[in-house]
């Protein structure tokens, strides 16, 4: 998925969030009719103190991890912490490493456990720390950052590392995975069905008259090996710019029919500055379970918004939006605070999810963030849990 969650239960990419919400329960199908919404957030937790989270992720329905930081006043923001969820209550816990939580991620490595990455400042210094969750307790670790996780079970787990490495884990350990081109996200619906994209180096498009460096490279893994397949080749016209290349940059899987991979089409620059420089364009393409070809543009409301993380009946999209491969793209409603939480009836409420998860084994999905109370006066901002309910 793109990094915004998704990835759900990982990616640091996915820090990227959801925006904003108001009250209303309107949707728009394919057609641009509006009708009544059938998905909405519903309270799980509400902490007592303003503040927000900033990333969350799941190993097993009774083993569900939250990253938050309070709000200190004066536009300061107090030392972050985890919050942890047993199955049966919430539970605030300090974090088991020194960092900035806004500079920190989860990632959920399904069975293998959960990795906490941050940042520790000192001055212009920055430290990078890591913890590793095994489910029992958090350990201090050397590691290295992860690009991109994708959760196929619990027990099969695509991560890329941040040097390029991907590595797979298959419930006993972890395998070090050759790949034909370089990678740099991953995203899978089955595990016979994950996708790895970036750009490759040799092959079609490379070099020749246009000087093409890269081109889109898309490798899928059918259960048991990895292959390219077939994308189109890109070339700019006519004087050519210097170093011109093609790559994805992410990808996003809803089912084996339904792909959606971006990227873009640029170049390093012209040796002489007196040629005029072309524009550079976006990629956007779409596998139908057969080939790649031009995206088209995703329906409705959801026209113009990108994709966070991916349930079984499609995509969640920015904005608290909901897309399903059949094309319904439906506004996510959401409640008002209950009483007792600083709000006036007469507020606007805004709920900002910076990630959302699904929950290994179920068909519950959680989203973290923080309700902005809009009003005079004081104004609370809660750190929520929140859940989807369907109906």
């Amino acid at each position: 998925m793109r990094n915004a969650l998704a990835a759900v239960a990982v990616l640091a990419l996915l820090a990227a969030g959801c925006g904003a919400q108001k009250s209303g329960g309107d949707a728009d199908d394919r057609s641009g009719k509006r009708r009544a919404a059938g998905l909405s957030w519903a309270y799980e937790r509400i902490d007592a103190r303003d503040g927000e989270l900033i990333d969350g992720a799941a190993r097993a329905a009774d083993d569900i991890w939250a990253l938050g930081s309070d709000d200190a006043g004066d536009g300061r923001l107090a030392r972050g912490h985890l919050l942890h969820f047993d199955g049966k209550k919430w539970a605030r816990v300090p974090m088991p490493v020194d960092g900035d939580p806004h500079l920190s991620r989860l990632d959920s490595l399904g069975s293998a456990g959960i990795r906490l990455s941050t940042v520790e400042k000192d001055g212009a210094a920055e430290t990078r720390r890591y913890a590793h969750w095994d489910g029992t307790r958090w350990t201090p670790m050397d590691g290295a950052a992860l690009a991109d996780v994708e959760v196929i079970t619990r027990d099969d787990v695509w991560v890329l590392q941040g040097d390029g490495t991907v590595t797979h884990w298959d419930g006993d350990r972890w395998t070090v995975t050759p790949m034909p081109a370089k990678v740099v996200a991953l995203a899978g619906s089955a595990s016979d069905d994950v996708w790895a994209v970036g750009s490759r180096t040799t092959g079609p498009g490379i070099g020749g008259r246009g000087g093409e460096v890269r081109q889109l490279a898309a490798m899928h893994w059918d259960g048991a090996k990895w292959s390219l397949t077939r994308t189109p080749t890109y070339r700019f016209p006519d004087p050519v710019p210097s170093e011109p290349y093609a790559e994805f940059t992410g990808i996003d899987v809803a089912s084996k029919t339904y792909v959606r991979a971006h990227g873009g089409h640029s170049y390093k620059g012209y040796d002489g500055e007196e040629v005029r420089d072309p524009e550079s364009e976006a990629v956007e393409l779409s596998w139908d379970g057969t080939r790649w070809t031009d995206s088209e543009p995703f329906p409705g409301a959801c026209a113009y918004r990108n994709p966070v993380a991916r349930d079984g009946d499609g995509f969640f999209m920015d904005g608290n939006w909901h897309l399903t491969t059949d094309g319904t793209c439906t506004k996510i409603r959401k409640r008002r605070l209950p009483a007792g939480q600083g709000a006036r009836p007469e507020s606007e409420q805004q709920l900002w999810l910076k990630k959302i998860v699904a929950v290994p084994g179920t068909d519950q999905v959680l989203g973290f963030g923080a309700v902005e109370v809009l009003q005079s006066g004081a104004a609370p901002r809660r750190a929520v849990v929140v859940s989807l309910r369907r109906s």
